[in-house]
């Protein structure tokens, strides 16, 4: 009897230290940290397809209509520190972009002091291709596998 009750005391104890373990999902529209949303939309369809990635490397797909995030992946510290340098040193403030087209693409910087907005898609002006390379890096991050 007391053979079985130490087994189940201690398979309990187990399954409570694992489930203890596990990395608690941060929803983003309370993330205090500096933070981007990204995405596109428009076309045929209209439809709008929004991400957020964290600075602490998480990437969620966000539902436009609900705002309810889920986790899509996590990527490494080294490439979201990167990544992160990398917006900040291009000042995306400097960038007067509001003028979607049919097809459109957009970015929203939030930072603890501020936030920038950057929409472009019309085909009357032309997007810096700093802007552009931030935003095809941050797709490929969102695309990578969930690890």
């Amino acid at each position: 009897m007391n053979l079985a009750f130490s087994f189940i005391f201690t398979a309990f104890a187990a399954s409570f230290l694992f489930q203890s373990c596990k990395t608690v999902q941060v929803n983003p529209a309370q993330y205090e940290k500096t933070k981007i949303y990204f995405g596109n939309g428009g076309g045929f369809t209209g439809k709008l397809n929004e991400f957020c990635m964290l600075s602490n490397g998480e990437v969620y797909i966000v539902d436009p209509a609900s705002r309810e995030a889920t986790l899509r992946n996590t990527v490494s510290k080294s490439e979201t520190k990167s990544l992160f340098k990398k917006i900040e040193k291009a000042n995306l403030s400097q960038y007067p972009y509001d003028k979607p087209g049919n097809m459109f693409f957009w970015m929203r910087h939030h930072t603890p002091a501020d936030t920038t907005y950057l929409i472009w898609g019309s085909h009357d002006i032309k997007t810096d291709t700093k802007v552009i390379n931030i935003y095809e890096q941050l797709v490929a991050m969102s695309k990578q596998a969930q690890q």
